[in-house]
Formats: structure tokens, C-alpha cells, sequence
């Protein structure tokens, strides 16, 4: 392995944050985690349609780690045939595109967040009635 290589391939908290490389890494983590989070995707779902592990993913979605080329273009395919338009370059602006006719993806998302948290709220009473302990809205 060249010099070049193993420093590309020691992921992008090797390249300083101004470098070209560090910001488009950041654009492709925000790329990445916005798309699938207006198709309402988890992490694990995703990853396994993508065919890589849940972790690749997180470390790509947080500029922590880097996915292959080919990941990448399966990602934005899935988010293009959804109407989801990714415009990334590694120079020049970040740009999601979504058609006001498929903001329902986004309603949906955002719809089954808050099921989750109410979800979670109700777990967590359940939880303290179980074991005795007092929740916020019980004090």
C-alpha cells in the first residue's frame, strides 16, 4: 500500500476538516442519513438492502468510516427511483431535491417518529409502574 493510500484509508478524521475530501465525506454522511430518513428507513433495514453491516452504515452517516463506490450508487439509486433527488459533488453545495408530490414519504417518516416516541413514553411508564419508580408526569 502507497504513502497516499494508507492515509486515505485511516477514514475521514485523517484529512483536516477544511480539506475537499473531509467536506465531502460530511455531505455524503448528510446525504445518506437524510434520504433514508425521509423514506423512513432504520439503519438496519437499510444496511441489509444495501448489503453492508448496521455499523458501515452509522459510520458512514456520521463521516466516522467511508462505503465503497458501489454502495454508494446502490444508496442513491434506491433514493432516485424514490423521487428523492441527491445532488453531491465533491465541490460546490448539497442539494436534496424532493417533489412536493412525494412529501407524503416525509409525512409518513415524521408520523412514525412520533408513534415511536409515544411508544417509547409508554414503555418507559410501564416500566416505572412495573418497578415502583416514579415517572415526570407522575411527580
Amino acid at each position: 500500500m502507497s504513502e497516499m493510500d494508507a492515509f486515505w484509508s485511516n477514514g475521514p478524521e485523517s484529512v483536516s476538516k477544511d480539506h475537499a475530501r473531509r467536506k465531502y465525506s460530511v455531505k455524503l454522511a448528510a446525504a445518506l442519513r437524510a434520504g433514508r430518513s425521509i423514506l423512513g428507513i432504520s439503519q438496519a433495514a437499510f444496511a441489509k438492502q444495501m448489503g453492508i453491516s448496521k455499523s458501515k452504515l452509522a459510520r458512514a452517516e456520521t463521516a466516522s468510516g467511508a462505503i465503497s463506490s458501489e454502495d454508494l450508487e446502490f444508496a442513491l439509486n434506491v433514493f432516485r427511483y424514490a423521487g428523492i433527488n441527491i445532488d453531491l459533488t465533491m465541490k460546490g453545495d448539497l442539494h436534496i431535491t424532493l417533489p412536493d408530490d412525494h412529501l407524503s414519504l416525509l409525512e409518513v417518516a415524521m408520523e412514525t417518529d412520533e408513534i415511536k416516541n409515544i411508544l417509547r413514553k409508554d414503555q418507559l411508564d410501564d416500566r416505572g409502574k412495573s418497578t415502583g419508580l416514579k415517572t415526570d408526569s407522575e411527580e
